[in-house]
């Protein structure tokens, strides 16, 4: 005879995760965003903080969230473990394949680019600008800033509202972040490309805030043209001397 197991309700925590998990595949939570304080959840969600707390752990245990000190809690890409260590790797040790990354980023900007020009709401627009005038700062007090340059193309594609690529994007955020600070370290030496890639950035924001899905998608691709054009100038007769 088939043994049953009695039904017992479910638990508090369970139910957070639960809450947690639909959030994240209705895209109404996305990587990278920060959530309010354990405190200010446990007030939102009318629960008490040691099943708010016992959820979060569990969340992290799975990949779902990062809980930084301080109590911050971020929002982490669903792929970001299973993509990230081995490509990084391969980045940092064969420059063939800083140049394969920027193929791979040259398809995914334009299309995030020309999605993101179709669907972006006024709040997306109003956060690019503010990323966008936090790029243009920098360039006047001649200040780099790779993570601000990273923010850029990952707020796009988070401004495309689709769920599956903002995670992708997202797990090749730090990745990104990472070789942006090889590629500027090295672009920046010559005179005038930091005014360059800022005026980039301004025209690809410009045709998203136009709506304007072709010119964005042609703007972004022309900025990882020129970014990989500078590149292999740079990098070539350091090669060829080695």
């Amino acid at each position: 005879m088939v043994t049953f197991r009695k039904i017992s309700p479910k638990k508090i925590s369970d139910e957070i995760i639960e809450q947690f998990m639909n959030l994240l595949g209705r895209g109404e939570l996305k990587p990278g965003d920060a959530l309010p304080s354990e405190r200010e959840l446990a007030d939102l969600i009318g629960v008490s903080r040691a099943p708010l707390r016992e959820a979060l752990n569990a969340l992290q245990a799975m990949g779902f969230v990062e809980i930084q000190p301080r109590s911050k809690i971020i929002v982490k890409s669903m792929a970001e473990k299973a993509f990230m260590d081995p490509v990084s790797v391969l980045v940092s040790e064969d420059t063939d394949k800083l140049f394969e990354l920027l193929e791979m980023r040259r398809a995914m900007e334009s299309w995030s680019a020309y999605l993101a020009a179709k669907r972006a709401t006024p709040k997306d627009i109003a956060k690019l600008h503010a990323i966008v005038k936090r790029d243009q700062a920098n360039l006047k007090r001649g200040k780099d800033d790779a993570k601000t340059d990273a923010d850029f193309h990952a707020t796009i594609a988070a401004m495309t509202h689709n769920t599956i690529f903002s995670h992708l994007m997202a797990s090749c955020y730090h990745l990104i972040w990472n070789t942006q600070r090889v590629s500027r370290d090295r672009m920046f030496l010559k005179r005038g490309n930091r005014k360059r890639i800022a005026e980039q950035h301004w025209k690809i924001f410009e045709a998203i805030r136009a709506k304007d899905p072709q010119k964005a998608s042609k703007e972004a691709a022309s900025h990882i043209d020129f970014v990989e054009s500078e590149l292999r100038e740079l990098i070539a007769p350091k090669e060829e001397s080695a």
